[in-house]
């Protein structure tokens, strides 16, 4: 029947999630973390197929007291009706509209709601390859399912092989999309079900064999001579007595011919009614199976004939029968004549005899939307006909009349108002009665079709872990599906796994996936996981939302761990920080498209000999290819696992990311046991960051992620504000803020710049006004030991005795800088530049803690001022030019570097602030000079790197090729 299809609207609910959604972290030996709202499991090996395990699961469904389900109604119940329209040669013609139709059901007019040509043009281009690590239906096309169905009980040994060939050719000329499949009626002969391995198929095409009997070319009797004597007609049988008993001397002689005569005809079409009987049987089975799927499909039906001796009821059911499995049938006749020629008595009635053969073939095509194309000599010209039809056909639909599902069978007939054109259409259909289909019939349904749904964008991973106390692995089994078009529908998802056997390993459905929608990708993640021995699988992923939209992905793993010698190390984990985070932190990645600054990567390993693991480490590194120089690495940290004991370890680290270029790149976990590498763990990711500002605003240095600046910028040195000219300067502030009582502290300002602060602190005592000196100097001697809290404390009493004594704020930003409160030690600083703006390195630890802070604005408002004053100090000069680049001032900051680096070509720290100016600038799509120039400054400043022996060459070679590319 033709294919009910239109807008599906959500009539109920679905289900209450009994069980509530858990994050997984990159730490999943812990806890699977699976996304579940009510749940359905079959874990019992089954059927060898996809499509049998996926109606297991829907016996598993029906099995169970369903909780109130969603089911759907078309809001405008529209009936499709394939159709295809050809000229002479095969072609289909292109550009019909839809008033060019008319369609006629039970002899009334219908009026067409669409008329859509479906192209299937073989691709000019080969697609891309895959990506190894996850699958996905984002590159599927559309498809064709084409069955080459090989009636071996109705072809003699040998004929069929010229047949057999065209198609292993014809195969050849598919698009990769496409999936085939055989069948081999009745039964003794390759069968495979749609799969995209055509060569497989090929390979399988070269063992068919024809299996009729021959009865070697000494038949007195022709095919249609005894098929009319065994239906009682007297004037054939009159007609062989006298061919065939004419030299008969006796009356005896003659009757025994006759019966010689019957009984040939009779075996001869026992024989040929029975090898029709059988094919006609076996078909039936084919197409019932082919009906558990709604896709259209196409059947190559190869036979020498099928014999029906003028009784179409033997076919009466085909039909129907095509219709409901969705199959059009390209039936191909292989043509006798060569054969009849070479046998000792060619057949009497060879035209006859070929009609009847091709009587049952005809009403095969005629009933099924298809042709009958008959083989002579080759059959490379059936198939390029063949070929040409099946590249194109148009989808009509019209809306369904209460009638139409009546459960009885419609005649239809489709006409098209253009001249000398071929029009196939099925001649009848029988829609049935409206069904209400739930996600989850929906979800069976897709796991079971063997074209890819892809009205959802999805992608599905796995990763590979040990059970704990057992030899099967935990698999997890990760999918993300795109939410951009039904943010709010609900999502059912259902996945089965297939064992390199073809028994079901393990099924799933979750009726309601309850995990957030991460509102930045539009993605909805699940994560499960399924028990299994190690070996080659194949799981299939399906995903339907309220709307009806659906979505599939197939993707084949080898379920194993890593042998390193006596060391099992599991899959590499990796996320990065750019994606949600969950209770129990990083959801490790499926696509590994990262946006984020930081790649977490996490790998257990596993040893009966505890030792290796105690003396193991593990290395995350990140490089361009599996064996290329690490552009950055981490040294891992190990962890506990629960229930691990002490022959599973843990390891997690992070390493940055957000220095390198977008593009193609490798994790590695790199282990060693005892300093001597064992192996390494690998995973590719791809870096898909958008380097431009949508607001075309000039790219900052992403917050993040520290820059590799000198530690007297990246940490603050308490040494640097005791050494003697920073002490000096504010001993004599100091001094002339004691004027008043200058017998009492010169003597403490003699210690204290002979390094002497114990002495410093006793001296002033015993003096009314002495107080400011010796708790601003007790500080400073406090601050030495590294007491901070306590010299803190001093500087604060000093401030409270003067508060215009700024020295105790410089001081007091110093014990903050210290203990690392940077935010503290620049409002410290900042107050201190009230009244010592003279003094350029309070400029420079000011602008170091906002640069740590990443607060470039502020930073680059402080230094300038702090450049005006002392236009030639480089400290300051260094700071401002870091301070410009990180607020995404690249042609400000490289006009003050670029002068000093020509007098420090050797300071690997700021010619590196350089080339990242250069190369983000260029990426973020606003250069900074012509790109010629930009290209030119930036090779000498890498060659100034290179020979610095700068730490970071890789990260600036990579983003060299970025720039030579550009």
């Amino acid at each position: 029947m033709p294919r009910r299809r239109g807008r599906a609207t959500a009539r109920g609910t679905g289900s209450a999630s009994r069980r509530g959604a858990e994050s997984t972290r990159c730490a999943p030996g812990r806890d699977t973390g699976s996304t579940t709202g009510t749940r359905s499991r079959l874990r019992t090996p089954m059927n060898p197929t996809l499509g049998a395990a996926a109606a297991a699961i829907a016996t598993v469904l029906l099995a169970q007291d369903p909780p109130q389900r969603p089911t759907f109604r078309a809001s405008v119940d529209l009936v499709p009706v394939d159709v295809s329209v050809v000229d002479k040669d095969g072609r289909p013609i292109q550009d019909l509209k839809r008033e060019d139709f008319t369609v006629l059901v039970d002899g009334r007019p219908r009026t067409l709601a669409s008329a859509e040509f479906i192209s299937f043009a073989r691709a000019t281009e080969a697609p891309p390859p895959p990506p190894e690590d996850y699958s996905t239906n984002t590159t599927a096309v559309g498809g064709r399912l084409i069955m080459i169905a090989i009636d071996a009980g109705n072809i003699g040994p040998g004929r069929g092989k010229i047949a057999f060939d065209a198609a292993r050719r014809f195969i050849g000329t598919l698009n990769s999309a496409d999936r085939v499949a055989i069948a081999t009626i009745p039964g003794a002969g390759p069968q495979i079900d749609f799969t995209a391995n055509h060569a497989l198929v090929q390979m399988l095409l070269q063992r068919v064999v024809g299996q009729a009997q021959s009865d070697g070319g000494g038949r007195r009797v022709s095919l249609a001579e005894a098929l009319a004597i065994d239906r009682d007609d007297p004037t054939t049988l009159s007609q062989v007595l006298d061919r065939e008993c004419a030299g008969a001397a006796s009356p005896g002689e003659r009757q025994i011919c006759r019966q010689e005569l019957l009984d040939e005809a009779h075996s001869l079409t026992m024989d040929v009614k029975q090898r029709a009987r059988n094919s006609i049987i076996g078909l039936q089975h084919v197409l019932d199976r082919l009906a558990s799927n709604e896709a259209p499909k196409t059947m190559i039906y190869i036979s020498e004939g099928l014999v029906i001796d003028r009784d179409i009821s033997e076919l009466s059911w085909i039909g129907g029968a095509a219709s409901r499995a969705h199959v059009t049938m390209y039936v191909m006749q292989l043509d006798q004549v060569s054969v009849d020629i070479a046998e000792p008595r060619p057949s009497t009635t060879r035209g006859a005899d070929r009609q009847t053969m091709m009587e049952g073939l005809e009403t095969l095509a005629g009933a099924t939307r298809g042709d009958l194309l008959h083989v002579v000599a080759g059959a490379d010209a059936a198939f390029r006909r063949l070929g040409l039809e099946l590249s194109g056909y148009y989808l009509l639909s019209f809306e369904a009349q209460a009638g139409d599902h009546d459960g009885k069978t419609h005649k239809i007939r489709v006409d098209v108002n253009r001249k000398s054109v071929e029009v196939r259409a099925r001649r009848e259909f029988n829609a049935g009665a409206v069904a209400h289909r739930s996600n989850e019939d929906m979800v069976v349904e897709t796991l079971r079709s063997p074209l890819l749904a892809a009205d959802l964008p999805m992608r599905v991973t796995t990763y590979a872990l040990q059970e704990p106390g057992s030899s099967r692995l935990k698999v997890l089994l990760a999918a993300e599906i795109d939410r951009s078009l039904n943010p709010d529908a609900n999502i059912t998802l259902g996945y089965v796994l297939v064992d390199g056997k073809g028994k079901m390993a393990a099924s799933e459905v979750e009726r309601s996936l309850k995990t957030p929608i991460d509102r930045r990708t539009q993605t909805q993640a699940y994560l499960g996981a399924a028990l299994l021995e190690p070996g080659v699988y194949t799981l299939k992923v399906a995903a339907v939302d309220g709307t009806g939209r659906r979505a599939s992905v197939e993707r084949s793993f080898k379920a194993q761990l890593n042998m390193l010698g006596q060391i099992h190390a599991t899959d590499l984990l990796i996320a990065d920080n750019s994606g949600p985070v969950g209770a129990s932190g990083l959801v490790p990645t499926i696509t590994a498209n990262f946006a984020g600054d930081m790649l977490h990567g996490y790998i257990e390993l596993y040893s009966e000999v505890p030792e290796l693991l105690r003396q193991a480490t593990v290395r995350i590194e990140v490089a361009a290819n599996e064996a290329g120089e690490p552009l950055d690495s981490a040294v891992a940290r190990f962890q506990d696992i629960p229930d691990g004991g002490d022959r599973r370890r843990a390891a997690e680290t992070g390493v940055a990311i957000a220095l390198l270029p977008p593009g193609e790149y490798v994790a590695r976990a790199s282990i060693a046991v005892g300093g001597h590498k064992v192996g390494q763990v690998t995973r590719p990711f791809r870096i898909v960051r958008t380097a431009a500002s949508a607001s075309g605003e000039r790219p900052a240095f992403r917050s993040g992620v520290p820059i590799a600046f000198a530690s007297r910028i990246d940490a603050f040195d308490r040494h640097a504000v005791l050494a003697p000219p920073v002490v000096g300067f504010f001993l004599n502030r100091l001094s002339a803020t004691a004027a008043s009582n200058t017998a009492a502290v010169t003597p403490a300002l003699d210690h204290a710049r002979a390094g002497r602060f114990t002495d410093a602190m006793e001296a002033p005592k015993g003096t009314s006004d002495d107080q400011l000196a010796a708790v601003f100097l007790g500080g400073r001697a406090l601050l030495e030991k590294g007491e901070l809290e306590p010299a803190a404390a001093k500087f604060r009493t000093a401030l409270k005795l003067d508060s215009e004594f700024l020295p105790a704020a410089f001081y007091l930003g110093a014990c903050y800088a210290a203990g690392g409160r940077d935010r503290e030690a620049a409002g410290a600083w900042q107050t201190s530049l009230i009244t010592e703006s003279e003094a350029p390195f309070i400029y420079t630890l000011l602008g170091d803690a906002l640069l740590r802070l990443r607060d470039a604005d502020q930073a680059v408002d402080v230094l300038r001022e702090a450049r005006s004053l002392w236009p030639e100090n480089e400290d300051v000069q260094i700071r401002l030019g870091t301070a410009l680049v990180m607020s995404g001032k690249a042609g400000d900051a490289l006009a003050i570097l670029d002068p000093y680096l020509a007098r420090h070509p050797d300071d690997v720290e700021r010619l590196f602030v350089a080339l990242r100016a250069l190369y983000e600038a260029r990426a973020g799509g606003h250069p900074i000079g012509a790109p010629g120039e930009d290209r030119a400054r930036f090779a000498r400043y890498a060659e100034a790197y290179k020979a610095a022996h700068g730490p970071q060459a890789a990260i600036v070679a990579e983003w060299r090729r970025y720039m030579d590319k550009k």
